[in-house]
């Protein structure tokens, strides 16, 4: 019987834990696309084309276009001259709209990068997946453009827009 007392009680701690990560996300969510492309005025950082209304800690809020940049050596991506090199970046905003980038575990392979965890009290309003081809040179988040041909790029957006009210449907 206790056995299935502490069966019982760790599936409503789980449930708990579930919901309450539920809530969070709730908290720390975006209302709209952020845009992400490459940066217009430097192409070795990350656009934020539109308006973004985010919700943060319950607080709708909203961030004007931005370019962001990567941090020297910390977003660094090395080369592998055998296999590809990627790493997914998490672009989340703070209370004040201040933009911050973490980078995710580097992967070898396409599409085998996965994102960071969000960072508490940060709202994510999208990612960027880097790809440096096998045997080219590293990415250098410093100073390489986005574009640069030994590197793959994807941006994707987080928001989200209730399907009543969204273009693409």
């Amino acid at each position: 019987m206790n056995a299935l007392n502490a069966q019982g009680y760790a599936f409503q701690k789980n449930q708990g834990s579930l919901i309450e990560s539920i809530l969070e996300s709730l908290r720390y969510m975006c209302h709209s696309k952020a845009g992400l492309a490459i940066g217009s005025v430097s192409k070795a950082k990350v656009l934020i084309a539109n308006t973004v209304t985010y919700s943060h800690a319950n607080k709708l809020l909203s961030k004007t276009t931005a370019e962001v940049a990567f941090t020297a050596t910390t977003h660094d991506i090395p080369a592998n001259a055998d296999a590809e090199q990627e790493a997914c970046y998490l672009l989340s905003l703070s209370a004040n709209g201040t933009p911050t980038l973490t980078m995710g575990t580097i992967a070898s392979g396409a599409g085998n990068a996965k994102l960071p965890e969000r960072v508490s009290g940060l709202t994510p309003i999208g990612y960027v997946r880097v790809v440096v081809d096998a045997g080219s040179t590293k990415f250098d988040a410093s100073t390489d453009e986005l574009d640069a041909s030994h590197l793959t790029v994807t941006y994707v957006d987080l928001g989200h827009i209730h399907p009543m009210v969204d273009e693409e449907l």
